[in-house]
């Protein structure tokens, strides 16, 4: 359903309001054609080098380090970041509030603090920090994608913001998202697509690809995401980032305490560029009590030494295929040579049977539409809005009744029970699998996909940790369409139908390809230290996704 003329006019004034916020100066002239944002970002003259330098830092540690010995100031990291945001925006549309003067306030008075007291503002001292749109933040829009949320201004912060913000960090721009935060790319009628920082023929994936185009376009060092089917791992995968999915308790987020509203709670967590990055954001979160300034916040501290490379031999599940849609060929590749270096150092990896995944994946469908669509019906009738179509939204007739939220409550509990048991006798350390069964597809294709969220949904229905990691890129010489009989025999369902179909080596040469590390239920720790483990083995491909 298209928009009418005056929700257009609608679309059309925010989006010109969002693009005053960038400086004259900051604008580019046209947009060139081209292939990876950052090359127009570090050619079209609007960073310096020494800006240039400055977001090359992909470690958000270093970057701190460098402030706290005024190497660099708050206010010169502050304006590379806010810069290299604006010119990201205009090339991929990763934005939705840009709050550059804000910004670049707070940088001068740290700057001052610092200068006059000696000491940091808190262990994110002036890191420069971008955010999702579904975090309110006073005095700004939180639109989520819709039309009707438009000039509605948060009249405070939401408790992850105040919390960043009092750890020292920087907060400068919000990222792009889907209408409805329920679909694996970020479009909506308000700003519009958001492509992919490595190629502009692509999605940015979902619901936090606008955050992950700006890690990914190195327009951020540090980037909060929220995840209830992928959101964080998908868009992450799909920019070769990082990107780290908590279990609920461990990051604030005001939606996971909605315990009555969601059946499967949201979570937030971490985006970056370095492994060294999420570490940071994880270890300060614990270190500062968090838990002391918001009730749903527990108190478990960061077990810095699970975090560490394992000092012994670790057991592995692998799950190459779940059996329901089956993975393009460079995905499989990718967990081959996952699987093979873990083999060669020694380490023991098992085949991890997937099959009772299909129930659990089932369950996390039903609960997660659980409303029949209820929120969002209403938010479209806010001002007469179409609903986007391709999202994973409930109608009606799956709007369940309190008895029948009771009845999947209690399927819920002894699958997770179940699923306990199977994880404690097996003995894994960690289970890996491929985040998503397909690599990257052009925008809107996801309106007639028939969408299979299986390999990421599942982990947010038992609340257990999962970190997804670049491995390497897509090679259109070695990924060839009939490795692993990847066409052989009758598509299986329609969702494997589409990832056939839909799979083009050509188009996707070079982008990147990774692989997610599930750890249990609080296992953030366990998901780091197995990381660096992957990326310390010999022949390790980990970074052959980085891009500059």
């Amino acid at each position: 359903m298209s928009l009418s003329t005056e929700l257009k006019a609608l679309a059309q004034r925010k989006r010109a309001q969002q693009a005053s916020r960038i400086p004259s100066e900051w604008r580019l002239a046209s947009i060139p054609s081209f292939t990876n944002s950052n090359d127009i970002i570090h050619t079209c003259g609007i960073l310096s080098p020494q800006e240039i330098s400055i977001t090359a830092i992909t470690d958000a540690q270093v970057l701190r380090d460098k402030m706290v010995s005024k190497e660099l100031s708050s206010l010169d990291v502050t304006t590379a970041f806010c810069k290299r945001a604006a010119v990201a925006q205009q090339l991929i549309g990763c934005c939705t509030e840009m709050f550059f003067e804000r910004a670049l306030e707070r940088a001068r008075q740290l700057d001052e603090r610092l200068e006059r007291t000696g000491k940091p503002a808190g262990p994110l001292h002036g890191i420069p920090v971008s955010i999702k749109d579904s975090f309110e933040i006073e005095g700004l829009d939180t639109t989520i994608g819709w039309l009707g949320l438009i000039d509605k201004p948060a009249n405070t912060n939401a408790a992850g913001v105040d919390i960043l913000l009092s750890l020292g960090a920087v907060l400068y721009v919000k990222s792009n998202i889907p209408q409805s935060l329920m679909m694996s790319d970020s479009y909506n009628h308000v700003f519009g697509q958001s492509v992919n920082a490595l190629n502009p023929n692509l999605i940015s994936g979902g619901s936090s690809g606008g955050e992950a185009a700006l890690v990914g376009s190195h327009s951020s060092v540090l980037g909060i995401g929220t995840d209830i089917g992928g959101s964080i791992r998908i868009p992450a995968n799909l920019q070769g980032v990082y990107g780290l999915m908590p279990s609920v308790g461990r990051v604030p987020y005001e939606s996971s305490a909605k315990d009555q509203e969601y059946m499967v709670l949201p979570v937030a967590g971490p985006l970056a560029s370095s492994l060294g990055s999420v570490e940071l954001l994880m270890e300060t979160l614990s270190e500062e009590r968090v838990w002391d300034m918001h009730p749903r916040l527990l108190p478990v501290p960061w077990r810095k030494e699970m975090a560490s490379i394992p000092q012994r031999k670790v057991k592995v599940g692998i799950v190459m295929d779940d059996g329901v849609v089956k993975p393009q060929p460079p995905i499989s590749r990718a967990m081959r040579v996952v699987e093979d270096m873990l083999r060669k150092g020694g380490h023991e990896v098992v085949e991890w049977d997937p099959k009772p995944h299909i129930e659990g994946v089932h369950l996390w469908e039903t609960a997660v539409k659980a409303d029949g669509g209820r929120k969002c019906r209403n938010y479209c009738d806010l001002i007469g809005e179409p609903l986007i179509e391709g999202m994973v939204v409930g109608t009606p007739q799956d709007e369940l009744t309190v008895v029948q939220r009771q009845e999947l409550g209690l399927q819920k509990l002894e699958y997770e029970k179940a699923f306990l048991q199977r994880w404690r006798e097996s003995g894994v350390d960690a289970l890996i699998m491929p985040v998503m069964p397909w690599v990257a597809y052009p925008p809107k294709a996801w309106v007639k996909s028939k969408q299979w969220l299986g390999y990421t949904g599942l982990w947010n229905l038992l609340n257990y940790t999962s970190l997804a990691i670049p491995v390497t890129t897509v090679d259109p010489i070695v990924d060839k369409k009939e490795n692993d009989g990847f066409l052989d025999g009758s598509p299986r369902n329609d969702s494997d139908t589409f990832n056939r179909d839909q799979y083009d080596p050509e188009l996707v040469t070079g982008m990147p390809v990774g692989v997610q590390i599930i750890t249990g239920r609080f296992g953030e720790e366990k998901a780091v230290g197995i990381a660096k483990l992957i990326e310390s083995l010999p022949d390790s491909l980990t970074f052959a996704c980085r891009h500059t």
